[in-house]
């Protein structure tokens, strides 16, 4: 777990610091979504540009960095529920923050899933998470 809150602190902090979230992140608008998972299940999203994120692609980056940050926080309430009882209150008691973590670590996995599977669906992809660029 402290592997895990570290370095999401020194990712989240870095991405701000650097304004790397704010251009590749940010804006992220609801039509844009809906248009590119249109273009994704009719096989006609463009990857010309890899380096440029496309809507669903961004909502997807946003939400894991959410549920990193959830699920250190209902980690942090289920471990400790006595001495962080505000937190374990926040998130509806210990059991439905048991709920809530597993969840979010559901949420982690599936992106995870989603991530290498298309990632093999664009070759290119690879090479570029290998040798950076």
């Amino acid at each position: 777990m402290w592997v895990l809150v570290i370095n999401g602190l020194v990712y989240v902090t870095l991405g701000i610091v650097t304004g790397r979230f704010r251009r590749k992140l940010f804006p992220i608008y609801p039509r844009d979504v809906v248009h590119d998972v249109g273009a994704a299940l009719t096989g006609k999203l463009s990857h010309d540009d890899i380096s440029v994120y496309n809507s669903v692609q961004k909502l997807l980056y946003v939400g894991v960095i959410a549920a990193g940050i959830v699920v250190v926080l209902s980690g942090l309430a289920i471990w400790k529920p006595v001495q962080l009882q505000e937190l374990t209150a926040l998130f509806g008691g210990y059991d439905f923050a048991r709920y809530v973590h597993f969840a979010a670590m559901a949420a982690i996995v599936g992106f995870l899933v989603v991530h290498v599977i298309l990632a093999l669906l664009v070759p290119k992809t690879i090479k570029a998470i290998v040798v950076g660029k």
